[in-house]
C-alpha cells in the first residue's frame, strides 16, 4: 500500500473525538502493562523500586476543583530496602500535542500529591520525621511531530539574574514515540502492540503498521487476553486515525483469516458488518457508530424489548452475567437516545460497576 502523497481520509464534521486519552488511560492504567513499560523504559531505576507492589492511584489524589481536568496516571511504588512508608510516585502526563505549559501542569499535580501525603501523615499521627516522597514526572508523547515544549520548569520562568536559586526548577523525563524507531520497540508482544499502534495512528501508513502488529500477535489470538487487546487496538485505530478510510480498513480485515476475525469477537464481527453497510454512505469514521445506532433502531422497530435484549447481550458478552437489578432498570427505558448512549457505554466499560454508574445517572 503506497503512502506517497497520501492524504488523510475524508473527515466528517460529525466525526467523534479521537480516543487518545481514554486508550492511554485504559492501557497504561493496567499495572502489569505499566510495569513492563517502566522496566523497558527505565531499567536501572526499576531495580531500585519494588514493582511487585506498585499501586495505581485513583482520582482521589486530586481535589474536587481540579478533578475534571485530571487525565494523568499516578503510580505509588515502594522503594526497595526502606520503611514501608517510603515510596516513589510516578506521575505520567499523556500528550498528543506539544503543549507549552505541560511543566506547569506537572508542578500543580506534584504539589497536590505532596499536600495529600502530608495530610495523611497528620491524620495517621506520623508527622515526626515525615519527609515528602520523591515524585518522578514522565511525559508520554505521541503525535504528528516530535515534542518541542519545555521539559524543564525553569524555561517557563523569566530568567531574572540573581533570582535563579529562588525559583523552583525541575525536569521531567520525556518518552517521545515519534523519535522511537519501530525496530527499537520492546520485544514483549503486548507492549510492542500498544506502543506501535500509538505511533501508527498519526502516520499515513497506519494500515500497513496494523497488519505488521497482527502478523506478530496472530499466534496469540487463541488467548482471550490477546483477543481483547487486539480488539481494543482496532477500535482505537478506527476512532482516532485520520489516515484510515473504509477501503483501508477493509484491506486490513481481508488480509486476516476468517477464523481470526471471528475469534476476536462475534460482537465485533456483527458491528463490523453493519458498519460496512453504513460506512458506504456516511464514511468509515461514522460507520461503526452508525452501525450501533442502526442495530438499536432495528430493535426499536421490532419492539423496545428487542433493543434492550441487544444491549444485554453486549453486556453479557463483554462483562459477564448481568444482575437482575440492572436488567430490571434497563426494561424501564423507552428512550432511543438513552439506549444508544448506554450501548456506547457498554462497549467502552471495563467493569459492570462502571456501566451501572452510568445507568444510575
Amino acid at each position: 500500500m503506497s503512502t506517497e502523497d497520501q492524504q488523510p481520509a475524508h473527515e466528517d464534521v460529525t466525526k467523534p473525538q479521537p480516543q487518545h486519552d481514554p486508550f492511554f488511560r485504559s492501557t497504561f492504567g493496567e499495572p502489569e502493562l505499566f510495569r513492563k513499560w517502566f522496566v523497558w523504559f527505565l531499567p536501572v531505576m526499576s531495580e531500585l523500586l519494588d514493582l511487585d507492589r506498585l499501586e495505581l492511584q485513583k482520582d482521589s489524589l486530586i481535589d474536587e476543583q481540579l478533578k475534571a481536568h485530571y487525565s494523568d496516571l499516578i503510580y505509588r511504588i515502594p522503594i526497595r530496602g526502606t520503611d514501608k512508608n517510603m515510596v516513589v510516585f510516578i506521575l505520567v502526563e499523556h500528550k498528543t500535542t506539544s503543549e507549552r505549559w505541560t511543566m506547569l501542569q506537572l508542578l500543580r499535580y506534584i504539589v497536590l500529591i505532596w499536600l495529600r501525603e502530608l495530610n495523611v501523615a497528620i491524620e495517621q499521627k506520623r508527622l515526626a520525621g515525615f519527609v515528602l516522597p520523591p515524585i518522578l514526572p514522565i511525559i508520554v508523547y505521541h503525535g504528528e511531530r516530535p515534542f518541542t515544549a519545555p521539559v524543564r520548569f525553569g524555561e517557563l520562568v523569566y530568567p531574572f539574574k540573581g533570582f535563579e536559586k529562588h525559583s523552583p526548577d525541575f525536569e521531567s523525563l520525556l518518552f517521545d514515540l515519534t523519535k522511537t524507531n519501530e525496530n527499537d520497540l520492546p520485544e514483549d508482544l503486548e507492549l510492542y502492540a500498544v506502543l506501535s499502534i500509538m505511533q501508527a495512528v498519526f502516520r499515513p501508513d497506519v494500515a500497513d503498521r496494523v497488519m505488521r502488529i497482527y502478523e506478530k500477535i496472530r499466534h496469540k489470538l487463541s488467548d482471550s487476553h490477546y483477543r481483547d487487546r487486539w480488539l481494543k487496538l482496532l477500535r482505537y485505530m478506527m476512532s482516532s486515525s485520520k489516515y484510515i478510510s473504509l477501503d483501508d480498513f477493509m484491506e486490513v480485515t481481508n488480509q486476516m483469516s476468517d477464523t481470526d476475525v471471528v475469534t476476536i469477537s462475534p460482537l465485533y464481527r456483527e458491528l463490523l458488518t453493519i458498519g460496512r453497510e453504513e460506512g458506504e454512505t456516511v464514511g468509515f469514521e461514522k460507520g461503526i457508530e452508525k452501525g450501533i445506532e442502526k442495530g438499536i433502531e432495528k430493535g426499536i422497530e421490532k419492539g423496545i424489548e428487542k433493543g434492550i435484549e441487544t444491549l444485554l447481550r453486549i453486556l453479557t458478552k463483554r462483562l459477564g452475567d448481568v444482575p437482575h437489578a440492572v436488567r430490571d432498570k434497563l426494561h424501564t427505558i423507552h428512550d432511543l437516545d438513552v439506549l444508544g448512549q448506554l450501548t456506547e457505554v457498554a462497549l467502552d466499560s471495563q467493569t459492570l460497576a462502571e456501566f451501572e454508574a452510568a445507568l444510575g445517572k
